[in-house]
Parts: C-alpha cells; sequence; structure tokens
C-alpha cells in the first residue's frame, strides 16, 4: 500500500488500530449494566442470608449478594457447595416460591434487571426455564447467576383438599466467573 511507506503512516496506523479494538473490546465488556427499574410485582429480600451458610465471609462481595434478590415469600429447601472448596466459588441454593412458573420467570426477569445484572440469556429448558445473568464485582470479578425456574406445580393447601397453591421450585447457582 502506497499510503503506509512512511514509518510516522504505520505508526498511526497501527495506533488507530488499536483505539479501535480497545473500543470494541471494552463496548463488548459485560459491566453489570444499569439498573432498569422494572416493575417487580412480589416484594423482594436479598439472597445473601439463604447462602450465607455455604458462604465463608468474604468470599463473595457483598455487592453481588445485595444484588441478588429473592421473592420475601420463599423458603430455602436446599443447597449444594459444587466447588467443595476447590478453585473459584459455585454453590447454589433451592428455594420454594409460592407463585406459579411464570409469575417467579417474571419476577427473577426485572428483579435481575433492576439490580444491574447483565442477562445473558433467558430460555426454556427440559425441566422449565433458566436465566442467566452477569454481574461484575467489587472484587475485580464477574459473578454469574443461573436461575432455573422448574414448571410450577399445584400444593394441596393444608385443611383444604380441594383448594391448591402455586409454587415454583427454583435453583440459584452462583459462580466467580472470572476477573473483570
Amino acid at each position: 500500500m502506497a499510503i503506509l511507506r512512511t514509518k510516522r503512516s504505520r505508526w498511526v496506523a497501527g495506533a488507530v488500530a488499536l483505539v479501535v479494538a480497545s473500543v470494541g473490546t471494552l463496548a463488548g465488556l459485560p459491566a453489570g449494566g444499569k439498573r432498569q427499574n422494572l416493575p417487580i410485582d412480589m416484594a423482594s429480600i436479598s439472597a445473601a442470608a439463604d447462602f450465607s451458610p455455604i458462604t465463608p465471609p468474604g468470599v463473595v462481595p457483598k455487592d453481588v449478594l445485595t444484588a441478588l434478590l429473592i421473592p420475601q415469600k420463599s423458603t430455602k429447601t436446599g443447597w449444594h457447595n459444587y466447588d467443595q472448596g476447590n478453585g473459584q466459588y459455585d454453590r447454589a441454593i433451592t428455594i420454594s416460591v409460592q407463585a406459579d412458573s411464570s409469575s417467579t420467570k417474571n419476577f427473577f426477569k426485572a428483579a435481575l434487571s433492576d439490580m444491574a445484572w447483565k442477562i445473558l440469556s433467558s430460555q426454556n429448558v427440559s425441566n422449565g426455564y433458566e436465566i442467566l445473568g452477569l454481574h461484575s464485582g467489587s472484587d475485580g470479578h464477574f459473578w454469574e447467576i443461573g436461575v432455573t425456574i422448574s414448571s410450577g406445580s399445584l400444593v394441596p393447601r393444608s385443611g383444604t383438599p380441594k383448594s391448591t397453591d402455586s409454587r415454583s421450585s427454583v435453583s440459584l447457582r452462583l459462580l466467580q466467573y472470572e476477573s473483570a
């Protein structure tokens, strides 16, 4: 190319290419996004208390746990320690939510967006519905949340055999993704 014959023109072209590549890379990084203020149709609380029995202090930044909301009328039904203390944090809780799967799905989509989680995907899966989100933590790592909402089931209300409550089983798997 005739334009790149001099050392200075090659340097300028290289600098321009570096700036373009840097801007493109930075634009593509998930930074947690902005709060969306979508309507959340259920009262919510932080999931920090539900994760605390399986999370040593200081491992997950407070800003990440505070940004993870669950419906207020949920009951923790279990937990799983996938990492077993080896490697990056990877743990999950399961909760039972007093709502059908559609309402529960709407809650988590709105709550994650409102709390600056970048929604990577939301789709039907074989056992229900899955939402994947990414959040940048104050510790310099990205944190990924996988919310799996199992198909809702009808549970008989105590004392009234013909009445039922709709409940959804939800798994929230939180893992340390990579350095920000």
